[in-house]
């Protein structure tokens, strides 16, 4: 949300491709939803389908070499929008300490997520 409230997250391996973590990700959003995101997520084809199919807006940051140049008025709307997203990150790795062990994956999924819950809180209660 605007007031850094996450509202869904999805948790990929880091050897992954941005776009790539992104098309497995199952998404549930209402018709009219704007997705915000940084140029790593650039894939027309997956934008048009996001469009086209569930009329949910997908804005990603251009590079300076894309082949769908932005507006420079929509460029800075994205900025914009970014910047909210990566204050909410920047929050939630604050709760992080400088080492996270944990023995299985499972368990340091659980903790990542506990992470984001106690950020999620402290959010609610400000």
């Amino acid at each position: 949300t605007w007031d850094g409230v996450p509202v869904q997250f999805y948790i990929h391996a880091g050897s992954f491709v941005d776009i790539t973590a992104f098309k497995a990700m199952p998404l549930d959003l209402p018709e009219g939803s704007c997705l915000y995101a940084d140029a790593g997520y650039t894939c027309y084809e997956v934008e048009d389908l996001l469009e086209a199919c569930d009329q949910v807006q997908l804005y990603c940051c251009r590079k300076s070499n894309s082949k769908r140049k932005d507006e420079p008025h929509m460029a800075f709307l994205k900025d914009h929008y970014r910047k909210r997203i990566e204050t909410t990150f920047s929050g939630i790795t604050g709760f992080f300490p400088r080492k996270i062990h944990a023995v299985t994956a499972e368990g340091f999924i659980l903790k990542l997520i506990l992470f984001i819950f106690a950020y999620t809180l402290a959010q609610v209660i400000e």
